[in-house]
């Protein structure tokens, strides 16, 4: 495994609502759609989905699919991160993994994780990531 930093900001987001009734009160049910722009050992784009359950402590969850199109270490494609997270009170902790075989053209075998701990809502968030590329058949 190669480990690399890449940053990750913000470019749109929209926050639309999910659930309008939950069987635990207290708890929003809310889905976020985000553009996000790649610096780093990845270059690119990605379009994510968020689903989130928050409750009204601040604490809460997050699952989310990204596909990412652009280059991992100079080599082009596109991939998709599952993300799976939790906040409380302004801190967040997600883990992001490269789906297994959902690398294309040069990104194919690609394998990688990263954990993210920061706060919420910063404009650009740094990411450790370790990744590495399988040979494909």
């Amino acid at each position: 495994m190669t480990q690399a930093n890449t940053t990750r900001s913000v470019k749109d987001w929209h926050r639309k609502t999910w659930h309008d009734k939950t069987e635990a009160p207290g708890t929003n049910l809310f889905r976020v759609e985000i553009l996000h722009r790649y610096e780093g050992i990845i270059e690119g784009e990605g379009s994510i989905q968020y689903l989130i359950a928050e409750n009204k402590n601040l604490t809460g969850s997050t699952i989310a699919l990204e596909k990412v199109t652009g280059s991992v270490g100079g080599r082009s494609g596109s991939f998709v991160f599952q993300q799976i997270g939790t906040f409380d009170h302004g801190k967040l902790k997600m883990t992001l993994t490269v789906v297994p075989g959902s690398g294309t053209d040069q990104l194919s075998g690609l394998r990688g994780q990263a954990t993210l701990e920061s706060e919420l809502h910063q404009e650009v968030y740094s990411i450790p990531f370790d990744y590495t590329f399988e040979e494909t058949k």
